[in-house]
């Protein structure tokens, strides 16, 4: 006890001692921070450089610290003031410290057509993304990495296999036609998604035809202007940069499908005899006890085989009791992603340079005997020299290469549509090696997954899509004066793509020792290549002046002249009967069994043509009163001569309300407040180059004439044109104010904004039956969309632990909606056809109130309140209406039935009379919406981006297997829900979801008609994104020679919560599609194209990486 006495005394000593020691070398140092108008700051940060000690100014600006002795630095630094450094001398206790505006957020440019603006004097619909949103992202492409960050901005994807992108919409539903914004990087024309992330500097999205018009005839829809980085001038000093990344990507959705023999054949024969006579398989009951006696064995237990040899008919066969996981026998969830990204930059005075390079490799889902991966390269070289006083040249070269590669059909969709027949109880391969296909256990009419399992294992039938780009754009900036530079720029593009298509026999075993081959369809012996070129050439010639007079007035005029040329060529190469399945070359075509060769060559080429003369004027008084004035005048080869040249101007005007003097007291509040309004006229040559001119085509019949097998040939002549066709034009209307309060620390931007789209080309007034040819296109349709856009975010920091700890939220949401305001050629208001007054994205639909109870109820039901059964038909619903069918609602009290009854219709298919239907929901997704939380301390940095819609809605395609399951095509069994059977109805179940079991129902029976019970509401917010990383401390670095070194996690797509997800999990509600929209004469789609049946599965990733910088 004494010793712990003793040393407990020794102890308290010893602190004592070093404590006075440390206060002896400790001093305080106390102060006020004040603005330049001479009033408190609260909230200051006031750190010793270089250093974590530090602490934070009270509500009257005052601080306290304890500071080492000696002469020490003092960093101060508050959001919205310039960061300032203090030197106190040892001999100072006490000091004032002035901060002044950080005049950087005033200071800050933007990218516009052929220039540059301050931010806060733009009075155009422009947002911008800077480098910081988009770094470490691990999207794999820019188009997916922009979704819900720009209010406004709307992407849609239709796919998730790799190398797969979105497609961009500005401001809602643009046009009937085909019209999406222009995309330019650099000023040149360009692909979106081949822009390696990591080059980009700031991508400025153009919403208004305002800030568009300068782009004229190609900017009706919106603009997307990327920015890459460039050099720096640091003396000489050049800067390395290595980012890699490496994580695994897997479905947004759930795989768990049956694979469960019992179940997968017991829910086929189920579905397939409820519309068909008889079973789909060939199993008998005692087959059945055998498969529900192996019902959990999930490997082959050798007391209960799998495969078993009998004599049945006579004749030997395998018997199969599998319980096969079909979707993972063909897919893997798991699969694996990296990208590599090394740049170099600097200069000096008279030079700066960049280049960069990237590498990005996914590898997909398939477990082919080669997986399907795809490779894309970046690389990107850009110099800018000072030639002399007057003269600056600068080159950019990007080139970029991709390569797709996978086995299977000519397209990566075609193994999900074409997977099928392939119940759980068969296994891939029988016991001697051979693969199944024609098959004694199913219909004969059928044939296992259509051999594509055969056709993954051999790995000849592979498939390739290349995709290289190359753009080169030369600049020389003159400036004669300061207040005027003349630029001229000249871009050439060049795209090639190739596509490689080869597929050979497929061998099969139909019974022991009895094999065959398929030799038709995707088993013909075949090589198909495609080559697109595409070559563009743009140049541009414009001059800037910009002066300021009297301090007060500041102008800037800019106007200039573009051309454009665009020349495109298609080649396309078959060739059939080849000497070797492991060689892909024409060269080894060979003659057939009849002694023909059989090749053929197809293509084309097209071209056109603009010239545009543009202007712009921006004037402001004393950054007050803001106004700008632009225009362009286009022409183009794609209209006849006499329609080919249009001008479209516009004006906007700004008042920064803040710049007044009355506003002086509430500065301290409202830093910035802007209000704005802009109209313009834009343009759209979205049309065929020679859309004008009717063509001639050359094409083969089914015939031959005299001796050979060479068929003859044939001319067609193109539908008459309309000889008026001219410019589709867009007359846009936008409202905005911008605020920024509270030292910047809270920015507020709203936007209001009518399109008016008029003269859209849509099909003319119908020919006489006799002319034999479809109406020419004529400019006869008009839409409005009108829509708003708020965007609000909140950024601060404060001290904790000695540290800074800053954070941001940020969160936008965008809405619209389009009417058809004229349609000249349906003035009946046919439903089946666009019309006047027409809401674009609406479901017309039947109203169901449930699902039959009994037999006896359905019976009545239909014979004495509604017949439905003659609308829909008998061919799928055997037995008429029973319990557990669906119950319409009639809802026109038609009475034309016999007797007076009721009848289920479509009535004359118009606006007046839709028969029993309704409108019952809006299919555009018009409502999006995206927010962004993120903080930063001691090192580490965490964000966290959602995104999502709002209500919309959709009625599934009858071939969507993932909703529909075995109520479309009941053999579609790879994709089908595991544990199906207890959502469907039955009389034990009577309170389930979907109706009673009958295949085919989805495509041609009671549910191919859109109605209210099925219809969905595809809404969502998905975890977009989620980053984590943490900075090596400087001082440890510099120990290594080493700027910076970051690890970081990075997630894309992590989850998302839909209403869909309470009847599906199979399905993502971005891939709720139609790939096919052709609709029928009464207006409905049409449900039996298998591309809607089943789509590569959308992915979600997770990434570790490492930023290193030299």
């Amino acid at each position: 006890m004494r010793v712990i006495k003793s040393f407990a005394v020794s102890l308290t000593l010893m602190l004592a001692c070093l404590t006075a020691a440390f206060a002896q070398n400790q001093r305080e140092v106390s102060g006020k921070v004040l603005d330049a108008a001479q009033q408190p700051l609260v909230g200051v940060a006031v750190l010793v450089d270089g250093t974590s000690n530090g602490t934070m100014t009270s509500e009257n600006g005052t601080f306290s610290l304890m500071v080492p002795a000696g002469n020490v630095t003092l960093e101060v630094s508050s959001l919205g003031y310039a960061t300032k450094k203090v030197s106190v001398p040892a001999s100072q206790a006490s000091v004032t410290i002035v901060l002044e505006e950080d005049n950087m957020m005033l200071n800050e440019t933007v990218v516009v057509g052929y220039g540059t603006q301050k931010k806060v004097n733009l009075t155009g619909a422009i947002s911008v993304v800077g480098d910081k949103e988009l770094k470490d992202r691990s999207s794999h492409n820019l188009v997916t990495m922009l979704q819900g960050s720009v209010p406004g901005l709307n992407i849609t994807t239709q796919s998730g296999n790799p190398g797969s992108t979105g497609k961009l919409n500005i401001r809602g539903f643009t046009s009937i036609n085909e019209a999406n914004p222009i995309v330019m990087i650099d000023g040149a024309l360009g692909d979106l998604e081949d822009v390696n992330p990591n080059d980009v500097e700031s991508i400025s999205v153009i919403k208004d035809a305002a800030a568009a018009a300068v782009y004229g005839a190609r900017a009706a829809y919106g603009v997307i202007l990327v920015t890459t980085k460039n050099g720096s001038n640091e003396d000489g000093k050049a800067t390395i940069r290595y980012n890699g990344r490496w994580g695994w990507e897997e479905p947004t959705t759930s795989t768990n499908y049956e694979n469960r023999g019992y179940w997968s054949v017991y829910t086929l024969d189920k579905f397939w005899s409820a519309s068909e006579t008889g079973n789909y398989t060939y199993y008998s009951q005692e087959d059945m006890l055998q498969l529900l006696a192996r019902v959990n064995d999930k490997t082959e237990n050798p007391d209960r085989p799998w495969v078993v040899k009998e004599v049945r008919g006579g004749r030997e066969q395998w018997v199969y009791y599998c319980n096969t996981d079909w979707y993972h026998e063909m897919f893997r969830d798991q699969h694996p992603v990296q990208q590599q990204n090394v740049s170099i930059s600097g200069g000096s005075k008279n030079i700066k340079y960049f280049v960069s390079g990237g590498y990005d490799r996914q590898t997909g889902v398939m477990k082919a005997a080669e997986p399907d991966v795809f490779k894309k390269y970046n690389l990107r070289a850009k110099i800018d020299a000072k030639l002399n006083r007057m003269m600056r040249f600068s080159n950019n070269t990007s080139f970029y290469s991709s390569k797709y590669s996978w086995i299977g059909g000519d397209d990566i969709q075609d193994v999900y549509r074409n997977l099928r027949h392939n119940p759980a109880s068969l296994p891939l391969f029988n016991p001697d090696g051979t693969g199944l296909y024609s098959n004694p256990m199913i219909n004969s009419k059928y044939n296992v997954a259509n051999g594509r399992h055969i056709i993954f294992a051999m790995g000849k039938h592979k498939n390739y899509d290349k995709k290289f780009n190359f753009t080169n754009t030369s600049e020389l900036v003159i400036t004669p004066v300061k207040e005027f530079n003349l630029t001229a720029n000249f871009t050439y593009r060049k795209v090639v793509r190739d596509e490689m298509h080869r597929q050979v026999n497929v061998p099969y075993g139909i019974r022991p020792g009895v094999t065959s081959a398929y030799t038709t369809g995707i088993g013909e012996d075949m090589l198909v290549e495609r080559n697109r070129d595409y070559n563009y050439l743009s140049g541009n010639l414009f001059g800037t002046y910009e002066d300021t007079f009297k301090d007060a007035h500041n102008l800037k005029i800019m106007g200039g002249v573009n051309f454009e040329t665009y020349h495109y060529k298609n080649v396309k190469q078959t060739g059939k009967n080849l000497s070797d399945e492991y060689l892909n070359d024409f060269d080894l075509v060979v003659p057939d069994e009849s002694g023909a060769t059989i090749t053929e060559l197809s293509g084309g080429q097209s071209e056109y043509a603009l010239l545009g003369f543009f202007a712009r004027l921006n004037y402001d008084y004393k950054g007050r009163y803001l106004f700008e004035t632009s225009g362009r005048y286009d022409g183009t080869s794609r209209f006849a001569k006499g329609h080919r040249w249009g001008f479209f101007p516009s004006a906007s005007a700004g008042w920064r309300v803040s710049e007044e003097p009355f506003f002086e007291p509430l500065k301290n509040v409202v830093n910035n407040l802007k209000l704005r309004a802009s109209f313009g006229s834009l343009g759209n040559q979205n049309v065929s180059d020679f859309a004008y001119m009717r063509t001639i085509s050359l094409s083969k019949i089914d015939y031959t004439f005299g001796e050979g097998t060479s068929k003859a040939s044939k001319a067609d002549i193109s539908a008459p044109n309309s000889s008026s066709l001219t410019w589709e034009t867009s007359q846009q209307y936008n409202v905005g104010v911008d605020v920024s309060m509270l030292r910047s620390r809270l920015d507020f931007t709203a936007e209001a904004y009518i399109r008016d789209t008029k003269n859209m080309l849509v099909q003319g007034n119908a020919l006489p039956s006799v002319y034999g040819e479809s109406a020419p296109k004529e400019n006869s349709a008009d839409l409005r969309t009108k829509g708003y856009e708020v965007s609000l975010g909140w950024r601060d920091s404060f001290q904790l632990a000695g540290s800074t700890f800053n954070y941001s939220v940020r969160g936008s949401v965008s809405d619209y909606v389009s009417h058809i305001t004229r349609y000249a050629n349906n003035p009946d208001k046919r439903l089946n056809d666009y019309y006047v007054g027409q809401r674009i994205g609406e479901l017309w639909g039947f109203v169901v109130d449930g699902l039959f109870a009994t037999d006896e109820e359905a019976q009545d039901y239909q014979a004495n309140v509604l017949d439905a059964l003659s609308l829909i038909g008998t061919g799928r619903m055997h037995g008429g209406f029973l319990a557990g069918d669906l119950r319409y609602v009639d809802l026109d009290n038609d009475q034309s039935g016999p007797g007076g009854i009721n009848m289920l219709s479509y009535g004359s298919n118009t606006v007046a009379d839709p028969g029993d239907r309704k409108i019952i929901g809006n299919q555009l997704p018009s409502l999006q919406y995206g927010f962004n939380l993120a903080f930063d301390w001691k090192g580490f940095d965490v964000s966290a981006f959602f995104q999502g819609t709002g209500n919309h809605y959709w009625y599934p395609a009858g071939m969507n297997i993932a909703f529909w399951g075995p109520y479309s095509y009941p053999y579609v069994t790879t994709f089908q829900p595991r544990d199906f059977m207890q959502r469907v109805w039955s009389e034990e179940n009577p309170d389930a979801y979907y109706p009673r079991a009958r295949g085919y129902s989805s495509t041609g029976g009671e549910l191919k008609l859109i109605n209210t019970r099925y219809l969905q509401n595809i809404r969502y917010l998905r975890f977009k994104n989620l980053t984590v990383g943490y900075t090596i401390p400087k001082k440890l670095t510099n120990a290594i020679h080493v700027d910076k070194i970051r690890f970081y996690f990075s997630g894309e797509n992590l989850a998302y919560w839909s209403p869909i997800k309470k009847h599906t999990e199979y399905l993502d509600p971005e891939s709720a599609y139609r790939r096919k929209t052709n609709v029928d004469a009464n207006g409905v789609y049409k449900n039996s194209d298998t591309s809607d049946a089943v789509a590569y599965p959308w992915q979600k990733t997770f990434m570790f990486g490492i930023d290193i910088t030299f």
